[in-house]
């Protein structure tokens, strides 16, 4: 997703010989974690047979993933969610993790039935970067030393299992992406903890598409436990206005998702933001994302309603800045959230995630709760 990252930290792990902690209260003054490397003999074989589909369950999972900003979404909002993510933590071209571990909300979601992921990606210090991802996939003592500590990181600070999230990977890196989700899983099965893999919605498969040409979905299906549609960020502010999750794009996305992996292994993803562009700035510097609070407080502040896009049934919001600007708003709403959020039954997928908690309101995850217990979105809705 090319999404700005909300990462702040919160606070420090209380127990100063975890492994993890945090020198100052940002992430550019965190400690890097080092350790020795695994066998390679361990991790580089075969990846053993594939992973029973666990999530086939009556009712749909709710995976929330937590950043800096959501420790008071979580403790509000945490009956609605059955899984956590936890988005603190990057990799960096030695595979080596950076960031720290919230042990004490990860402590609290297991001691409330939450599954558990450390969220692992390659973050770096200008955004997602094709080069961290390139060499830890191809250079194995870093693919190996990676592995490694997200294994000790999933084992020794609770995690049920970890999450990787690796983003603007290169078109020729697809097969290196295949062999290391392959080898963590394996590893990570070795100790009894789970993979999950986000990765960018997509329509087809074509290799050499530069967003999403390295995710083969049948292969990262055949050993993750689940794959992670990021079903949000079809527009953004790097291009021309539009929905971040239209659902149209949403279901053409789910349908391929479905025939390249068994749906009990999917999540949909839903955002919890829109995005504001500035057309009076031809560059749109001064464009962003916001929040689906700050959303609604715009349209008050302006005292102008938003409108329905038919197509992607999320909003659209246009106003007129004090200094002039004129800008247009894409946001959803919650019609949008439970309509999009019944996809999930359409396709019996696993359930769905949303990113990131800190950004909503309960009225978010009632929209959220009564699309999962309504009907499934089907050919009658399309029709109209």
């Amino acid at each position: 997703m090319r999404r700005t990252r909300f990462f702040v930290a919160f606070g420090e792990p209380e127990n100063e010989e975890a492994p993890w902690r945090t020198e100052e209260r940002k992430m550019t003054k965190i400690r890097r974690i080092t350790t020795g490397l695994l066998a390679a003999v361990l991790l580089l074989g075969g990846g053993g047979s594939s992973v029973e589909d666990v999530y086939a369950r009556s009712k749909p999972v709710v995976l929330g993933y937590y950043t800096g900003d959501s420790q008071g979404s979580l403790e509000r909002y945490r009956p609605y969610m059955t899984m956590l993510s936890t988005d603190t933590l990057n990799a960096d071209e030695n595979g080596d993790l950076i960031g720290f571990v919230p042990e004490k909300t990860v402590r609290e979601a297991d001691k409330f039935g939450m599954e558990t992921y450390a969220l692992v990606s390659n973050y770096g210090e200008n955004g997602w970067d094709g080069e961290i991802a390139h060499r830890v996939l191809t250079n194995a003592r870093a693919k190996i030393n990676l592995i490694r500590q997200m294994r000790e990181t999933v084992r020794t600070s609770g995690y049920d299992g970890i999450n990787i999230d690796f983003e603007e990977v290169r078109p020729q890196d697809r097969e290196a992406l295949n062999r290391f989700v392959r080898d963590a899983a394996a590893e990570m099965r070795r100790f009894g903890k789970k993979t999950m893999v986000s990765v960018p919605a997509k329509t087809e498969d074509d290799p050499e598409n530069g967003w999403s040409g390295a995710f083969d979905y049948a292969e990262l299906g055949r050993h993750a436990d689940l794959l992670q549609v990021m079903t949000y960020d079809e527009h953004g502010i790097w291009g021309e206005p539009g929905s971040s999750a239209g659902l149209a794009w949403m279901d053409a996305s789910l349908k391929f998702a479905v025939s390249q992996v068994p749906s009990s292994k999917l999540l949909a993803g839903l955002p919890a933001y829109g995005n504001d562009w500035n057309l009076s700035d031809p560059d749109d510097r001064s464009g962003g994302m916001l929040k689906w609070t700050d959303a609604r407080a715009l349209a008050k502040k302006f005292k102008t309603p938003g409108v329905r896009d038919p197509k992607s049934l999320s909003m659209v919001l246009r106003y007129t800045a004090p200094g002039g600007d004129k800008h247009e708003v894409w946001y959803e709403d919650a019609y949008g959230i439970k309509t999009k959020t019944r996809l999930v039954g359409t396709y019996k997928l696993a359930g769905i995630s949303v990113y990131a908690m800190g950004m909503e309101d309960d009225s978010f995850w009632k929209a959220l709760r009564s699309g999962l217990s309504g009907p499934a979105y089907g050919p009658s809705d399309r029709a109209r």
